[in-house]
């Protein structure tokens, strides 16, 4: 059997979790499926795939060797690419992941028209604001808003956003403007319940920063969530300027503290070095500098 095809086969195995949907996938009986996995066993010696009627795993070398198959088969994939670049539009797929407030506001509207410019781009986005590790979860691509990943990985800066505090003005005539970022101990701060967010809520005084004691009886996991909150006056939220923009310009948000500013919040789009001047993420980096 030829090797490259026994390790598609595995690598889709893993992925899909049975041997059955990748028969389907591949139009192969479930034993050739088997075959296929079987063969990569003794031509390495060891197992790599515990499996029983219900239920498959890994062993500790299919591990090592399934993360290494994935990679030559993406290397292979960016290499076709290469080949054709200059002759063909950008194609292929591309999985991305980024938060629910980032990927709502800013990116679905970017990668909307992405899709529209280049249709044989097949894109799938996945919004998330649970910790995600591009590797072990399969993506092409992550928008984080920070840069701590791992060495292998590539870390490309693709803009830095404002941050403001705002509230609504009925909230405001009921409890008051703040005046200096301490005065926002005594007033409902619409938090995450991401413990991250609250490190957010730093303002630069002079040449000192400053983290007032914040507190608030309604926490809510979703920036959009804790902007609508605001709207039916529940507190003073922290967002970026790009999600309370019409709001401030109609009047239903007013900006405190505005000589008090905060640190602005980086936004990294992290891949793997062998989607590097492939042609889906060259296209994709230029909307952005565009944009």
């Amino acid at each position: 059997m030829d090797r490259l095809t026994s390790i598609e086969v595995f690598v889709r195995a893993v992925e899909c979790g049975s041997f059955v949907s990748v028969a389907e996938e591949k139009d192969l009986s479930a034993q050739m499926v088997g075959k296929h996995v079987r063969g990569l066993e003794t031509l390495l010696g060891t197992k790599l795939l515990n499996k029983s009627t219900r239920h498959q795993s890994l062993t500790p070398a299919g591990e090592q060797y399934y993360h290494r198959c994935k990679n030559i088969l993406a290397e292979l994939n960016a290499a076709e690419e290469d080949v054709h670049r200059t002759l063909n539009e950008p194609c292929g797929k591309l999985t991305i992941a980024a938060g629910v407030n980032f990927g709502i506001s800013r990116l679905a509207p970017i990668m909307a028209r992405f899709h529209n410019d280049y249709p044989k781009m097949n894109i799938d986005v996945c919004l998330n604001n649970q910790s995600i590790d591009l590797l072990k979860d399969g993506y092409d691509i992550i928008f984080l808003d920070h840069n701590h990943v791992s060495d292998s990985l590539i870390a490309k800066k693709i803009r830095s956003y404002s941050m403001i505090v705002c509230a609504s003005p009925r909230y405001l005539e009921r409890f008051g403007i703040p005046q200096h970022p301490k005065e926002l101990v005594g007033h409902q701060c619409l938090q995450s319940s991401s413990s991250k967010n609250t490190q957010q809520w730093q303002f630069i005084d002079g040449d000192t920063f400053y983290s007032p004691d914040i507190s608030s009886r309604l926490m809510i996991n979703s920036g959009q969530a804790m902007l609508n909150a605001a709207l039916e006056d529940a507190g003073i939220t922290l967002q970026p300027i790009f999600q309370v923009a019409d709001a401030l310009k109609t009047g239903r948000l007013v900006q405190v503290l505005a000589q008090y500013p905060l640190q602005k919040i980086d936004i990294y789009m992290i891949y793997p070095p062998h989607l590097r001047n492939t042609a889906r993420l060259n296209a994709l980096l230029k909307y952005f500098e565009e944009e």
